[in-house]
């Protein structure tokens, strides 16, 4: 009898730095479910997404193409209808294919997108589930914990009207203005969007009890992004935890040693970028709003438990793949940032990753080879058993590391932030970045100053080496292994050049017999002979 393929269970965050996580070195933020999906699985250490912006990190996760290829780099762009999603290649192997929660792999600000906020409040979506994306079905929440449209907030109206008092700013207590704003609020535990997504997902791993077809869910919790408001007791649960400081942010004495965009974000507070990024503007706050977050990510851990044991209950986790994961990372204080964009530190593009693999032995293995968000879709259609071609994926198969059996594929990851053209000013360049096992080189277009840190020696990133004469070398290697990817990204496909009998127009350059016989055939076809 053959074996059933593997289903795929793909639970990502929005937002969520790596070290608010207990498994991650955090001894205060309570995630036992979390901690529990590592002990049974793999654990990276250093997991890399190739953008470090919402909806061009999310369909990087679907399509395993770096950002430029997918065409859709920056916040509110879209991804396009034509490109093949690992959902589609699953669907044409016979698995069922669902998503709930916050998808944003198109504009939520654009009309006209199925994740456009004004055209759900216009009732265009009413009654629609999909097909989105490569889901067969989709239960979307749009936006954050505050958003009221998307099937959760259809929900919230039909099922408890009642709820949407807790929404109201009367409602909700301000105790920062900072980054996207921190509010102490009274929303109930089992309304609140993170709910909403282990209920949808519970109810869809039920309707596939007894199936003879594997699935692909994709469960996306909004949280712990801005604004930050998980329900009580969350919220007020870290209340007296101490909070460990934080890098200061680069010093004004040393700005002319790195790239303009320093200097820019020193005087105006803002880096201008895609996303945000900017500078703490009262860090008093900080503190509360750390705990806050944490209590969002316990909320989140509550309810990755919740759908962890319908797994389990159902009989399903002997042969489900689970990966937690998120789209990127946040600053939370570190080098005086909050939120996201503008540069590219460690805790804003080094992920939490944690793969659940029936075949991985041993358990609770903790892998420091270097992972792309690129590397999902390969990944994750070999653990199934499928041939990725014809998809263009930029990613490495990491099947081997998963199981335990490899130490490392790849022996590099690159970065792409561009810049954005939304109001910001022109002058920015793009970012690149490259990490290798033992450096980080980041590389402003146009500017000659960049960044270039030990993260073995200097893992708080601290020491920029980039014009240290005694590291021009590995600055000068790193650029052109970094330009080597960028240039490999966008050639993976030989173009066939050769011509055949019948087609003299495979050649460049036509030889004057070859254009001889085409006037000759002209002639004929126009009876000017």
């Amino acid at each position: 009898m053959k074996m059933k393929r593997p289903n795929i269970l793909f639970i990502t965050t929005d937002q969520q730095r790596k070290d608010s996580i207990g498994c991650y070195g955090n001894h205060v933020v309570q995630t036992p479910n979390i901690d529990r999906l590592a002990a049974e699985g793999t654990r990276f250490e250093r997991a890399y997404c190739e953008s470090p912006i919402c909806i061009p990190s999310r369909i990087t996760m679907i399509t395993g193409k770096a950002c430029a290829n997918h065409r859709a780099p920056l916040h509110n762009t879209s991804m396009p209808d034509n490109e093949r999603t690992i959902g589609q290649v699953l669907q044409e192997n016979g698995y069922r294919t669902h998503f709930a929660g916050k998808p944003h792999f198109k504009s939520q600000q654009h009309r006209g997108t199925e994740e456009s906020i004004a055209d759900w409040r216009d009732g265009k979506f009413d009654g629609w589930h999909g097909p989105y994306c490569g889901f067969q079905t989709v239960d979307i929440i749009l936006g954050h914990s505050n958003s009221l449209v998307g099937h959760y907030g259809e929900w919230l109206r039909g099922k408890h009207p009642e709820a949407y008092v807790h929404f109201k700013e009367s409602h909700l207590d301000c105790v920062s203005p900072d980054g996207g704003g921190t509010y102490r609020n009274t929303i109930p535990e089992a309304l609140h969007s993170s709910a909403y997504v282990a209920m949808r997902t519970n109810e869809f791993l039920d309707s596939m009890k007894g199936s003879e077809s594997p699935f692909y869910c994709f469960a996306s919790f909004p949280d712990p992004h801005w604004p930050i408001m998980p329900p009580q007791p969350y919220f007020d649960m870290y209340r007296d935890a101490p909070v460990p400081s934080q890098q200061p942010p680069v010093d004004a004495g040393k700005l002319d040693n790195y790239p303009r965009q320093f200097r820019i974000a020193h005087e105006r507070h803002s880096t201008g970028y895609d996303g945000g990024g900017h500078y703490l503007n009262r860090p008093e706050d900080l503190p509360a709003i750390t705990r806050a977050y944490w209590g969002a990510v316990t909320f989140i851990d509550r309810n990755v438990g919740l759908i962890l044991d319908k797994l389990d209950g159902l009989g399903m986790a002997d042969n489900t793949i689970v990966v937690f994961t998120t789209d990127h990372g946040e600053y939370m204080g570190a080098h005086g940032m909050i939120a996201k964009g503008g540069f590219l530190w460690e805790e804003f593009i080094n992920t939490p990753l944690i793969i659940r693999s029936p075949n991985a032995s041993p358990r609770g293995f903790v892998s420091n080879a270097i992972f792309s968000f690129t590397d999902f879709v390969p990944t994750l259609l070999d653990m199934a058993g499928i041939d990725r071609h014809g998809l263009g994926c930029d990613g490495m198969i990491q099947t081997p590391v998963v199981n335990g059996g490899t130490r490392e594929i790849r022996d590099n990851a690159t970065i792409h932030h561009p810049k954005s053209f939304h109001g910001h000013d022109a002058a920015l360049p793009d970012i690149r970045a490259i990490v290798t096992g033992r450096w980080k080189l980041i590389h402003y277009a146009g500017d000659p100053n960049g960044e270039l840190y030990d993260l073995q020696e200097d893992p708080g990133e601290e020491e920029n080496l980039y014009h240290h004469p005694g590291h021009r070398q590995t600055r000068d290697e790193l650029t052109i292994k970094l330009l080597d990817q960028i240039i490999l990204q966008n050639n993976k496909e030989a173009i066939n050049t050769s011509r055949t009998a019948d087609d003299c127009y495979g050649h460049h350059v036509m030889s004057c017999e070859m254009w001889k016989a085409e006037f000759v055939k002209l002639k004929r076809q126009t009876g000017r002979e």
